[in-house]
């Protein structure tokens, strides 16, 4: 079952992060990446009009560039072509020998990466969650669905609204952390409801989400 999900890269020392920082609109929105040869990362990137002076700018002081050319104007911004170097860490996360996963929409940002991706399973995309981990990469799930034709309809592997809130909120603030960095009391806090029914929430979620995903069959009735 084919699965998207919108996720997050948080950490300011990623590729382009310092940049998309120096600009006025503060992102750079990335249509072609491609490992090297020689191991660096090429980026296709657009940036606003109002961007291109603070971008040349700012990435003349980026010693993790090695180059960077204008290709030219187009109706979305001014295209660049970046080649970045010392971007082990991003690229041991996204190897696509590992990770099967392809990328829809990628924007830079002051904060760090943001990503929209489609991937074959849960299974696949847990294990970037898996090597971001690894990697010293904080990964925060913005949504996932399992209709990326229709993710307008929020399509949420049968979970109600509730049920779904309890494991986005569970899962972005590490209660499936190894050890756990938030507790049973806290995400009850954050739902306004008791821990008992926290507990039945997330626990009722997780059964849902788990016959979706790899159960012998695909459970259409919503647990309430």
């Amino acid at each position: 079952m084919v699965v998207v999900a919108e996720i997050r890269l948080a950490d300011q020392s990623l590729p382009l992060v310092a940049v998309a920082a120096a600009l006025p609109t503060g992102s750079l929105s990335v249509s072609h990446s491609t490992t090297l040869d020689s191991g660096d990362l090429h980026l296709t990137v657009t940036v606003d009009d109002a961007d291109r002076s603070p971008f040349v700018e700012a990435i003349q002081d980026q010693s993790a560039v090695r180059n960077f050319a204008e290709i030219g104007e187009t109706a979305d911004g001014w295209l660049y072509q970046v080649t970045v170097v010392e971007a082990e860490r991003l690229l041991s996360t996204h190897d696509p020998a590992v990770v099967e996963g392809t990328p829809v929409d990628v924007t830079i940002t002051a904060k760090g990466i943001e990503e929209q991706k489609i991937f074959a399973d849960y299974a696949a995309f847990s294990t970037l969650q898996e090597r971001c981990a690894a990697n010293d990469i904080p990964f925060e799930l913005v949504h996932i669905a399992s209709d990326p034709e229709n993710p307008g309809e929020r399509d949420q592997f049968g979970l109600t609204d509730k049920q779904y809130r309890a494991i986005t909120v569970a899962f972005r603030n590490g209660y499936y952390d190894s050890p756990r960095t938030f507790s049973t009391d806290e995400l009850a806090a954050e739902l306004g409801v008791s821990s008992a029914a926290a507990s039945e929430r997330l626990r009722r979620a997780e059964r849902q989400l788990l016959s979706e995903t790899i159960g012998p069959q695909r459970l259409r009735t919503v647990l309430a």
